[in-house]
């Protein structure tokens, strides 16, 4: 299945409110911010931030839809260091019943064609609490080079976690 990357629309938020309820199990664990009970209201609260923080150039967040269908697969985006102008991140989820599909995969490949795009980029990070084996296999099998675990820089309900640090560097990727 091929995966499009676009910003999220208005249109969208019911099948993204409907994506985060039904793949709870999946994301609750791993995220802060997926609930019981997450509302289309919630959705455009976000799309409309993630549109603030593409043009403020801190973020470049992206929904992941079915080239076949449009069906709402997820989400996935870029956050960019203020502090490193060489550095940023890619996150991602994927709603629990198109997992192990290659969607993230797809995903992190179309980012870090962006992310390259910007001549001053050098690093690209993913970030993966340490037992959560999907994600970091995502990492992996897209070439990202395994740096070390390190404690706290994700934060979830229980408290800071074990952060399993990946990287790809621009030699290595262009």
């Amino acid at each position: 299945m091929k995966v499009l990357l676009r910003p999220y629309h208005n249109d969208d938020a019911p099948a993204f409110a409907e994506a985060v309820n039904a793949s709870l199990d999946t994301l609750h664990p791993w995220l802060l911010w997926p609930h019981k009970g997450f509302t289309v209201e919630e959705a455009c609260r976000w799309f409309a931030a993630t549109c603030t923080l593409r043009e403020t150039g801190e973020a470049n967040e992206l929904g992941l839809f079915a080239g076949d269908d449009g069906r709402l697969l997820g989400g996935a985006g870029l956050r960019y260091s203020d502090q490193q102008k060489n550095l940023c991140s890619i996150g991602y989820w994927v709603r629990s019943s198109e997992q192990r599909k290659g969607v993230a995969s797809q995903a992190v490949h179309h980012l870090l064609e962006l992310a390259w795009q910007s001549q001053e980029r050098e690093t690209v990070e993913i970030l993966a609490v340490a037992e959560n084996i999907a994600s970091r296999r995502v990492a992996e099998k897209c070439g990202g080079e395994f740096v070390g675990i390190r404690h706290g820089l994700i934060v979830l309900a229980s408290g800071p976690v074990d952060t399993a640090i990946y990287h790809f560097h621009r030699t290595g990727n262009i």
